[in-house]
């Protein structure tokens, strides 16, 4: 009885990190660059497009070389270009995550050590799905 309950519970453990780890392989990035700053700036940008076949949240990015990094808005009001913060974002199958000039962006705060054209950065980003399970992914982004 005991070892048919060991085996079973093995079975399902085996089959939930596996979830986990084909559902992380299920992340994909495409025109990922940071923009160069201006000399002296401290602040900057970064772009892509990340799609996924499953429903995702995103909860954090963060790079050792960057204080802060955030997913940011932008809209015209009024004849004024507004910027937010996006709190956890979300994408999905049919709903990449598009961030691009002029719109959803990244904003990477604090440059703790000067970028240089043509170096690549992995970024992380940690991911959180519809049953809260947190996946971290990895994406190179490159400096141009």
């Amino acid at each position: 009885m005991i070892r048919h309950l060991r085996m079973k519970l093995s079975f399902v453990t085996l089959i939930f990190i596996s979830s986990i780890v084909f559902g992380a392989d299920e992340i994909n990035i495409s025109k990922a660059f940071i923009k160069l700053p201006r000399p002296g700036v401290d602040v900057t940008a970064g772009f892509a497009t990340i799609k996924t076949s499953t429903d995702l949240k995103v909860i954090n990015v963060s790079n050792k070389n960057f204080k802060n990094i955030e997913v940011h808005s932008m809209k015209m009001t009024y004849g004024v270009m507004e910027m937010r913060k996006l709190i956890e974002p979300k994408l999905g199958p049919n709903s990449p995550l598009v961030l691009s000039p002029g719109n959803n962006h990244l904003m990477l705060f604090g440059i703790k050590e000067k970028l240089k054209s043509g170096e690549n950065l992995d970024l992380t980003f940690v991911f959180k799905d519809d049953e809260d399970n947190k996946i971290v992914k990895e994406f190179k982004f490159i400096v141009k």
